[in-house]
């Protein structure tokens, strides 16, 4: 059995060309985070099939090589060798066959379980509404956050972003999504300003793990400086988030959430949503145009008096919109 030798070759091969001091550019590539392609040369985690196709693709290396940091050779018959890669793609496949084949039972399962119940159900479903138009679940959300330049958010917590970590080894917190997409929108130059409820716990501490672990992701302390905190002068209590969406990039790339979204985005580009009032919830209300100009108001009321300090945390915007 040879050694798998996949981060040190990937390590080598990134010191040898010409993406050399440019990882964002190969995360660009390989449609991955930073953080990602920082676990991969590290070793902590191995990339699926197609990732490390694509990744012996940019290099021009093969698999083999990619793998174990050599290329397959022939025996004395002169029979290739593909060794413990394609034995390893082998059982990838008969995995991936056996999770199919045991899904197909259980939705056939599933089936024949759901027909003698199909036509109560249909009469419940004949009595509520198709879709819950309007709404946006975390998915949706995220996604919409993507695309946005100017992100203000007034925020009850920070639980959307850092991920509480408990073990007998380990406390404290870990990047969540909606944080890597904060960092990915950073590094594209554009800004954040959260605005956070004064009855927010553990705030300043919060705000600095924020920030670690922004920087983290490869952010530059200037890409730091696009995202500001403030803490709202007053209580309120739901959070709510006004985005100004890159339009044209939302409509090519994600189409079909951009026709579900757009009687909701006003002519200048922005959009808002309410985040739900309970954490048993996911789904967020999209603002009309009168509710979204009343959120701008109710932001400008809650935003504290400019130049009075309302963190500790260092790096923390003092009541400045971003």
């Amino acid at each position: 059995m040879r050694e798998v030798k996949l981060a040190a070759t990937l390590r080598r091969l990134i010191d040898e060309s010409d993406y050399r001091g440019n990882r964002k550019r190969i995360s660009a590539e390989l449609g991955i985070t930073p953080a990602a392609l920082s676990q991969y040369i590290n070793g902590q985690t191995t990339p699926s099939v197609d990732k490390l196709v694509a990744i012996a693709d940019l290099f021009g290396v093969s698999l083999d090589y990619l793998m174990f940091g050599e290329d397959i050779v022939a025996d004395a018959s002169g029979t290739l060798d593909y060794g413990p890669l394609a034995r390893y793609m082998e059982t990838r496949l008969n995995s991936m066959r056996a999770e199919f084949a045991a899904q197909s039972a259980f939705v056939a399962k599933i089936g024949t379980i759901v027909t003698d119940h199909i036509a109560a159900a249909a009469q419940v479903a004949a009595k509520r509404p198709a879709t819950l138009y309007g709404m946006v679940d975390q998915d949706q959300a995220l996604e919409l956050e993507r695309f946005s330049e100017v992100s203000t958010i007034a925020a009850m917590d920070l639980n959307a972003d850092l991920i509480r970590v408990k073990s007998d080894v380990e406390q404290g917190v870990a990047a969540g999504r909606f944080l890597t997409v904060v960092a990915e929108n950073l590094a594209r130059e554009r800004s954040y300003h959260f605005v956070l409820s004064p009855k927010m716990r553990n705030r300043d501490s919060l705000i600095q793990q924020f920030r670690t672990l922004l920087l983290r992701q490869e952010l530059s302390p200037s890409d730091l400086d696009r995202c500001t905190f403030s803490v709202a002068s007053d209580i309120f209590y739901v959070g709510f988030c006004l985005f100004k969406l890159d339009v044209p990039g939302l409509r090519s790339q994600s189409p079909v959430l951009y026709q579900y979204v757009e009687s909701y985005i006003g002519e200048d580009g922005r959009i808002g949503f309410i985040e739900s009032g309970s954490s048993s919830h996911f789904e967020h209300s999209l603002m009309d145009r009168e509710h979204r100009l009343l959120a701008s108001q109710v932001l400008e009321r809650l935003l504290p008096e400019p130049g009075r300090d309302t963190s500790s945390a260092p790096g923390a915007a003092k009541g400045t919109r971003a």
